[in-house]
């Protein structure tokens, strides 16, 4: 447990190979009733205060501002239809297939941006890195859109903002980074 608050708690979590650290990540969770936001139960908060990890220095997660779920936030659109096989047990489409949702929509970019839309192999290039804020429920079945916006190009990687869109509704964004396209 990384932080425990009034109605939410956020946890994160690592994974490691052979003692190698491989990936990380870390969730935020509401406890939301019908009229919004719920105090979480004294017994859930005791048990989340027994895993909780000492003070740490490390800077808070910083929240996508206000304009990354805008349409015109994005200069870049490509369409998705979600799949029968994206769908969990929760009857909405699962983390994993959304990560690819957002690999698609980079590949779909750096083709366009490079002027081979249409021609040519996929780029491989997929990100070593995401970082997602989901804002709603992507569902089966439904038509979407994803926006692109390459934020920054380094040496050796560049950061991309995304974004899935319900015609003007963001259900989700997402920074990634990922290889410079040669």
């Amino acid at each position: 447990m990384r932080r425990i608050g009034q109605s939410s708690f956020t946890y994160e979590q690592a994974a490691f190979i052979d003692g190698c650290h491989v990936a990380s990540g870390d969730a935020t969770i509401v406890l939301i009733g019908a009229s919004g936001p719920l105090s979480l139960p004294d017994e859930l908060v005791e048990d989340l205060d027994e895993l909780a990890l000492p003070e740490s220095s490390a800077a808070p997660t910083v929240r996508p501002g206000p304009e990354r779920s805008q349409r015109d936030h994005y200069p870049y659109f490509t369409p998705l239809l979600a799949r029968i096989g994206d769908v969990d047990s929760n009857q909405h489409v699962n983390y994993m297939a959304l990560a690819t949702y957002y690999d698609e929509a980079i590949a779909a970019f750096v083709k366009h941006a490079t002027g081979t839309a249409g021609t040519g192999p996929v780029p491989d290039l997929p990100p070593q890195s995401y970082r997602v804020h989901y804002l709603g429920e992507v569902t089966y079945p439904g038509r979407y859109e994803r926006g692109v916006v390459m934020r920054s190009v380094g040496t050796d990687s560049v950061s991309y903002e995304l974004g899935v869109f319900r015609d003007s509704e963001c259900l989700g964004v997402a920074e990634a980074v990922g290889p410079v396209a040669i």
